[in-house]
């Protein structure tokens, strides 16, 4: 089973994303994967990007975020990855469009087909750093 983090920033998105897996082809049995919330796993909405990251390799959940802030400098996610990603890393999955998703039922379920896609066949995707979605 895999944990699938939905970052505080696109928990609607998550939700919407996961209702899609599950009552739309029934994914969710194909794919094993649960969704957790910051607050289930004890991380502040306020928690830095490397903290974040971290906590998301040593416990092996995969991070679906809408781009944590973009303007941090040296402490934005992007840059955490670049210095401490390895070939054993998971990928962090980001959702290319926030706003569509909870829009345009189309564009959600590629969201979904290709979170799907990424878990079963996630060693594939080790080391990649970032994913998008779809």
């Amino acid at each position: 089973m895999q944990i699938i983090l939905s970052d505080h920033n696109c928990e609607g998105q998550a939700q919407a994303i996961f209702d899609m897996l599950r009552y739309r082809g029934g994914w969710l049995e194909l794919v094993p994967m649960e969704l957790a919330w910051f607050r289930d796993v004890q991380l502040a909405a306020t928690s830095d990007d490397e903290i974040v990251w971290r906590f998301c390799q040593e416990h092996r959940y995969l991070l679906l975020t809408g781009n944590r802030r973009t303007d941090d400098g040296e402490t934005s996610l992007e840059l955490i990855m670049q210095r401490l990603n390895s070939p054993t890393s998971l990928p962090i999955v980001t959702i290319g469009n926030l706003k569509r998703v909870n829009v345009d039922l189309s564009y959600c379920e590629r969201c979904a087909e290709r979170l799907a896609e990424i878990v079963y066949d996630l060693e594939r995707y080790l080391g990649s750093g970032r994913l998008y979605l779809p």
